[in-house]
């Protein structure tokens, strides 16, 4: 039986999987500025990525009872059980559309899109996310992802687009993963019941 505070466990998840994401676009944006520019912004991106994923770890003891393991556990053909093959079938896409486009990227020689690229084949993975977990704000980060790397690919050029979708996509996951924490409860309120998998990204 999947409970409310299953949902509120996978949404703690989540906040981890994006924060460690927001962190690696924004690092990516500066080390592309420059490695000056990297060692300056280091501090502050760290910082804000441990402030998401201590948040996170509060959002999680509210799920009380729970355990990684009660998920380990779950019986076969269980919602549970169902709902994560969905989820690793669209990890699996996302890992194959990743390595396809950085394939293209390098067999047209033109490394300058490979991040724009890699960041729309990312944003489109939350898509169905959204549909799997019943979390509405990955539908939202999704579309603004695609636009964000659309943008970056076609009005930047050479190592801008890099710059372009490392801080957009950067800022983007970090806000996305802020709202989960500051509106856990009614998300949940809202898709209890209509998920039976926690949330992850």
């Amino acid at each position: 039986m999947v409970t409310r505070e299953h949902f509120i466990w996978g949404l703690a998840d989540g906040v981890t999987f994006l924060s460690v994401a927001a962190a690696f676009w924004i690092g990516l944006a500066a080390w592309t500025l420059g490695q000056s520019v990297l060692l300056i912004a280091a501090v502050p991106i760290l910082i804000a990525c441990g402030l998401l994923i201590w948040r996170g770890s509060l959002l999680r003891r509210q799920a009380t009872g729970l355990s990684r393991a009660s998920f380990r556990k779950a019986p076969k053909g269980s919602p549970i059980r169902r709902i994560a093959a969905l989820y690793s079938a669209v990890g699996t896409t996302q890992f194959l559309g990743v390595v396809f486009v950085a394939f293209i990227s390098w067999a047209t020689h033109r490394p300058d899109l490979i991040w724009p690229l890699i960041g729309l084949v990312v944003s489109l993975h939350f898509l169905p996310l959204g549909w799997i977990f019943n979390v509405r704000p990955y539908y939202v980060f999704g579309g603004l992802g695609i636009l964000i790397a659309l943008i970056s690919l076609l009005v930047f050029n050479g190592s801008g687009k890099t710059v372009a979708v490392g801080i957009g996509l950067g800022l983007a996951i970090g806000g996305c993963a802020a709202y989960l924490i500051a509106n856990a409860g009614p998300l949940a309120d809202s898709a209890f019941g209509k998920s039976p998998l926690p949330a992850k990204a």
